[in-house]
């Protein structure tokens, strides 16, 4: 399922797709071509726009290959540093609670799932079932864990799941 959407139909908010380009400070040349050649033009990237799902991920597929795993881990990190959320929305708690919400209130269509969970040892666990590249989902809960956790600090523990599968990867977020 990785870097293949579900749904060919399927759209993502412009303003996430931005954040790629966001990833690219110091070559920004490189990441504007990037996005031209995957027909996501800087006039269609506007926040209110949604631009078809499987555009970006043949991007992210592209970065992956030419560049490596952590600019995609970088582009997970800028959109958490980049998004903007109703005030309900101010805590970890309330962010990964929400967070397969939150994922389809910046998707339309079948894109996969979130499931976070917090388990009794106040741990949060994060499974990932999208069609996004799995060093991009680290991303994302890292930058979720820094910009959400107010003065507590979490470690994500990163677990990857074998090839092939609905789930891509899953995270553990503890208190440090």
């Amino acid at each position: 399922m990785e870097f293949v959407s579900p749904d060919p139909d399927a759209q993502v908010r412009a303003a996430n797709v931005r954040a790629t380009l966001d990833a690219f400070q110091l070559r920004p040349s490189l990441g504007r071509n990037l996005i031209d050649r995957h027909k996501l033009g800087l006039d269609d990237l506007r926040p209110e726009n949604f631009i078809p799902v499987q555009r970006w991920l043949d991007a992210l597929k592209e970065i992956q290959e030419e560049i490596g795993s952590n600019l995609l881990h970088r582009v997970g990190i800028a959109i958490l540093e980049n998004i903007e959320l109703p005030p309900v929305f101010n805590n970890l708690e309330a962010v990964l609670g929400a967070f397969d919400d939150i994922y389809y209130a910046n998707h339309r269509g079948n894109v996969g799932h979130y499931y976070s969970t917090r388990r009794p040892d106040g741990v949060w666990e994060v499974r990932c079932e999208t069609p996004y590249p799995r060093h991009f989902e680290h991303g994302l809960v890292v930058g979720i864990s820094r910009k959400f956790a107010g003065k507590r600090l979490y470690h994500v523990d990163y677990i990857e799941a074998p090839p092939g599968g609905d789930l891509t990867c899953t995270m553990l977020l503890r208190p440090a």
